[in-house]
């Protein structure tokens, strides 16, 4: 059993977002977000193992914050660095993103996060699945017309790549979510 203390690990990534709010109306503090995933990863996929949830609760502090991920092996140990690493995007430099649209731009995006995700170790895909059970559930709250039928189209190719037992309980609620969006 590790011998991480998930208090550390919150205060750490509560540091990181400190001044970070989400997008939408009325928006809450960034962490709210880690902390959504943690809950979702620990209660719908019923995940007990510390270095999983950990990562759950780090998994945008590189992206969003730039922490080092020396940083996070250092504090946190290299499995849950490794995890964090494996959710981390990589967003196109502007070369990659020169003369394009803002709808070009969005399906690089996306195309690079599916790739990201078919690579994926099935423990980090899990996380995924708790991410976007968050995401989902906050982008039916916050998108609308094209934004949210492109955001729900995505969901539906990643759980076309991750498969069903990376994590049932997770993979059933995205998807349960997914075709309610779907048919609203």
């Amino acid at each position: 059993m590790s011998s991480l203390d998930l208090d550390t690990v919150i205060e750490f990534a509560m540091k990181a977002h400190r001044g970070q709010v989400r997008d939408g109306e009325c928006p809450l503090p960034y962490i709210t977000h880690p902390l959504d995933v943690l809950a979702n990863l620990r209660y719908t996929g019923e995940v007990t193992d510390l270095d999983m949830l950990a990562a759950a609760v780090l998994h945008d502090v590189v992206e969003e914050s730039g922490v080092p991920f020396e940083e996070i092996e250092k504090r946190f140990g290299t499995r849950v660095q490794e995890l964090v690493h494996e959710l981390t995007r990589r967003e196109p430099t502007a070369e990659e993103t020169s003369g394009m649209t803002k709808d070009e731009i969005w399906e690089m995006r996306a195309n690079m996060l599916l790739e990201e995700i078919g690579k994926m170790s099935l423990t980090a895909q899990a996380v995924k699945l708790a991410d976007r059970l968050s995401n989902l559930n906050e982008a039916r709250r916050s998108k609308s017309g094209k934004k949210l039928d492109r955001y729900n189209k995505q969901t539906a190719k990643m759980l076309k790549i991750i498969p069903r037992k990376a994590n049932p309980g997770l993979w059933d609620a995205v998807k349960k979510l997914q075709e309610e969006i779907t048919e609203s």
